[in-house]
């Protein structure tokens, strides 16, 4: 039994279309196979065309809406972090500053301390060469000689 294959074909419709129908991207240009069958509800077609059409619109711009919405919150969200980014390295910087003065300052007051040390040092040792100096004095006044090796 030899096997049969069966191809169909695209249906084609009786009624022409007009070529600029086609090629319009209008939706009211475009005919629409209720609209070449000669069907005596085109108005009410028609109506469901626009009523189609309008909800398409409208499901658009609620789409549109809704992906703003959602980009403005990510925005507000993103600039959040970021200032609290900026805020955190603000204090960390104050914070870094206040303990570089602060080393500066117990550096200097280090350098203040170890001058006056030195200073003291440096008067303590005058006073002990003055005391000494005094005390020689008063030794030869006491015993009676003059400078070294001299008798009076």
């Amino acid at each position: 039994m030899p096997s049969i294959i069966i191809v169909s074909a695209t249906a084609k419709s009786n009624s022409p279309v007009a070529p600029a129908a086609t090629k319009s991207r209008d939706w009211m240009k475009a005919s629409t196979p209720e609209l070449q069958s000669g069907s005596k509800d085109k108005f009410d077609i028609l109506n469901a065309k626009v009523k189609e059409h309008c909800c398409h619109r409208q499901v658009k711009r609620e789409e549109k809406q809704c992906r703003e919405k959602v980009e403005r919150r990510a925005c507000k969200e993103v600039e959040a972090r970021a200032s609290e980014e900026v805020e955190q390295v603000k204090v960390k910087a104050e914070c870094k500053a206040r303990e570089e003065v602060e080393c500066q300052v117990q550096e200097q007051v280090e350098k203040d301390r170890a001058e006056v040390q030195w200073k003291a040092a440096e008067v303590t040792a005058r006073q002990r060469a003055l005391v000494q100096e005094v005390l020689k004095k008063r030794m030869r006044e006491e015993l009676g000689t003059g400078p070294v090796g001299e008798v009076q």
